[in-house]
């Protein structure tokens, strides 16, 4: 039976570290001064500390050099909370506060691999500044009849062989002994225990977040692993990722600089109109390796000039919107073909091709069910109705539907763009929708974005496929969550979002349990800049638009959601809710 180092093994920071040191924080040890830890990788910089052992705060992302902004440091979030796992043995509620004063270990490592193959539950990586935290419960046994508390497990328990059973093991039965009444015994008893890892690993830039490797990103993976000695009812869990209100984004051209001020205080109120400033500037160093892409190569901040196959007028540039937006998004499970299109550079990323349902500028408080085993249409039985313009009429296509699908199969929090200011001027009208585009399918600039389901793909491309009963990466088209988890996605805010999940079957003892396991990635460009260039450059649906929208990629963006025809501009795929003209 497993053993603590045993049982860690499985993580995904000890599987690309295996070698990874910790500091020890039972009974007392490494707390105080000790307990924080600050600083930067080569890309990925954050701040924990143990006193707050349930977050992580100040989290910023280098960005390298591209064609359209100097390369920089940006603040990815504000704040990760974890908070309290709630599960139910027997009857009986137990809440899991990851505080202090269950904290057994913390393990750093700032790099490390995974290679193809090496593990079913982890695709392909390099890391940067990464954490695990380690955290173990255990039912008192001499709490007070009637009452339930948990305590520490014992650093003596943690070393021993049996310290958890092999997975689905039958639970031990409730203890027993007969004496006489002259005669005295000793009886143990094994308390029902729960060890819980918080992963923070932060990756290094690849191209295998979408469909044929079209965006380059750099994942990083917040998530919740436990594990306990006895079966669960149920179990509940939440991370809430809170992005800073205004982005420090930096465009070359003549454009309003972001807005300045105090910090953002990630534990204020989040109000989308707060000023932010980055935590101010980290640098790293590292080399380069594949697709690694390390700070020592990136190239002079200077952009290039405005050309033949380099999109942005210095005179008539595009703008942000530096205020936060969230948005979600559908793939179409037929849309693998718009995807090979892009990839052949024969058809642009039109949202009526690509997606199946959006809302965007999603205000605060919004919630919609994601993903559930309650939800187990048979694939290619119409879900839901999208209506597509066709040029004439808004037409209802029936949508076909994967297993577990929820609403929405993906979250984006960036700040929109604007058209050039040219063009704004020219075309004003609010119909026009000019000073608010939202990025997608792929973003150029600052966007932090999550996929919980991908569109089905083929075999070739695994690490986009779902969860079966084996595990993950395993169902083409199906959520990237564990088949019996219901999973909520809550706006905190315009820039804040809150991931729940909860599972009503018995989780067998023995047994890891995974919370976002997908994790998340920040996005800053296409991993091809040719291709890119190529395609925004030949978009032909700008050519009826003056001349800087051929080189601006908020107009790329707003052409693949409009289509005009004169003065009047429609919606490709009608976004949900709003009323059919």
């Amino acid at each position: 039976m497993p053993n603590l180092d045993t049982l860690l093994k499985a993580t995904m920071l000890l599987t690309a570290a295996p070698g990874a040191k910790f500091q020890s924080f039972d009974k007392g040890a490494s707390r105080g001064a000790g307990g924080s830890t600050s600083g930067t990788g080569a890309f990925w910089g954050w701040t924990h500390a143990a006193k707050q052992a349930d977050r992580v705060t100040h989290v910023t992302h280098r960005l390298r050099e591209t064609p359209w902004f100097p390369a920089q440091t940006l603040p990815v979030l504000d704040e990760l909370v974890w908070h309290p796992i709630e599960l139910v043995h027997r009857g009986a509620a137990l809440k899991l506060e990851l505080t202090e004063e269950f904290l057994l270990r913390r393990y750093e490592a700032s790099r490390g691999s995974i290679t193809q193959g090496q593990s079913s539950y982890w695709i392909p990586a390099d890391i940067d500044r990464s954490m695990l935290l380690v955290f173990g419960f255990q039912v008192n046994l001499r709490a007070a009849p009637g009452t339930v508390t948990l305590e520490p497990i014992p650093r003596d328990v943690l070393e021993r062989d049996d310290f958890m059973p092999e997975p689905c093991a039958t639970p031990p039965a409730p203890g027993e002994m007969k004496v006489k009444r002259t005669e005295t015994g000793t009886l143990q008893l094994i308390p029902l225990r729960v060890l819980v890892c918080a992963e923070f690993v932060c990756c290094t830039e690849r191209n295998d977040y979408t469909p044929h490797g079209l965006a380059a990103t750099s994942r990083f993976r917040p998530h919740l692993m436990f594990i306990c000695n006895r079966p669960l009812e149920r179990m509940a869990a939440a991370i809430s990722i809170r992005r800073p209100p205004v982005s420090g984004m930096a465009h070359p051209g003549t454009g309003p600089t972001p807005p300045t001020g105090e910090p953002h205080d990630p534990h204020a109120p989040h109000d989308g109109h707060g000023p932010h400033d980055g935590h101010g500037a980290h640098d790293g160093n590292g080399a380069h390796d594949g697709h690694v892409m390390h700070a020592m190569d990136i190239p002079p901040t200077t952009p290039p000039a405005p050309g033949p196959g380099s999109p942005g007028d210095p005179n008539d540039p595009d703008l942000m919107v530096h205020e936060m937006a969230t948005g979600f998004w559908s793939d179409s499970n037929v849309g693998l073909v718009s995807w090979q299109n892009l990839a052949n550079l024969s058809g642009p990323p039109l949202w009526s091709s690509m997606f199946s349902r959006v809302r965007t500028n999603v205000p605060a408080g919004t919630s919609y069910l994601m993903a559930s085993p309650d939800l187990s249409q048979d694939p290619g039985k119409p879900g839901f109705v999208s209506r597509l313009w066709n040029g004439r009429e808004y037409v209802a296509y029936p949508q076909p539907m994967n297993r577990r699908q929820g609403y929405f199969d993906n979250i984006h929090i960036a700040p929109p763009m604007k058209a050039p200011q040219s063009i704004r001027e020219r075309y004003g009208k609010p119909g026009f929708h000019l000073d608010s585009i939202a990025m997608a399918p792929f973003c150029i600039h600052d966007c932090l974005h999550m996929h919980w389901r991908w569109l089905p793909t083929s075999d070739k491309e695994k690490h986009l496929w779902g969860w079966d009963a084996s595990g993950p990466y395993a169902a083409a088209g199906e959520p990237h969550i564990p088949i019996h988890q219901h999973l909520r996605v809550e706006l905190e805010s315009t820039h804040a979002f809150a991931y729940r999940v909860h599972a009503d079957t018995v989780m067998e003892s023995g047994t890891w349990q995974y919370v976002l396991h997908e994790g998340l990635a920040h996005g800053n460009s296409a991993a091809s800049e040719t291709l890119a260039q190529w395609m925004h450059l030949g978009l032909q649906m700008l050519d009826e638009w003056p001349m800087p929208a051929g080189k601006s990629w908020a107009m790329f963006y707003w052409a693949l959601r409009y289509c005009r025809s004169g003065d009047t501009v429609r919606e490709r795929l009608l976004e949900d809710g709003a009323p059919v003209p």
